[in-house]
């Protein structure tokens, strides 16, 4: 059923949906999770950030992860995590989403199934409305890139969901 408006696309963040990330577990390539339940960048402790894989057991806390050097001068380095948010990969141990498919180039993906279905009420609206809402770059209303929300792709990108959906 195509939905004729959506109103959450620019006040909901890409941050809003990486608790419960499902990824390719490491080892067996099969669906793991990365529990991030309390996460809050900054805040966090990186014993509560663990990948999970109930097919093999595959299990890894955060802390257990190497930092990489964030900065470096002649007077001191400074060692942390590098947390990157979108692109396809979790933005904790980095690994490829579960949920991602390539069309035509172009790499769609999601977190989890709340993402996924995000993007479903976002991409079939006809009218996606701000409410009044001042314009935030950061929403994932006004990130989506052209592809993903041109009306000529919606088809292809509504049949690619669904697949993802009954993937999970």
């Amino acid at each position: 059923m195509t939905k004729l408006r959506f109103k959450d696309s620019y006040q909901t963040l890409t941050y809003d949906f990486i608790k419960d990330i499902l990824v390719i577990c490491p080892k067996c390539e099969q669906k793991a999770i990365v529990k991030a339940s309390e996460f809050s960048f900054g805040k966090t402790d990186e014993y509560d950030v663990r990948l999970v894989c109930s097919n093999c057991g595959h299990s890894k806390i955060l802390s257990e992860k190497p930092s990489s050097i964030v900065y470096a001068s002649n007077e001191k380095i400074i060692s942390g995590r590098h947390y990157f948010v979108g692109g396809g990969i979790d933005p904790f141990f980095h690994l490829p989403l579960w949920l991602s498919e390539n069309l035509n180039g172009n790499l769609f993906w999601a977190y989890n199934i709340e993402h996924i279905e995000f993007l479903e009420n976002h991409i079939q609206a006809k009218l996606r409305e701000r409410n009044g809402i001042e314009y935030r770059n950061k929403s994932i209303g006004s990130r989506l890139p052209k592809w993903m929300t041109s009306k000529k792709n919606r088809e292809l990108m509504l049949k690619t969901i669904e697949k993802l959906k009954r993937k999970n």
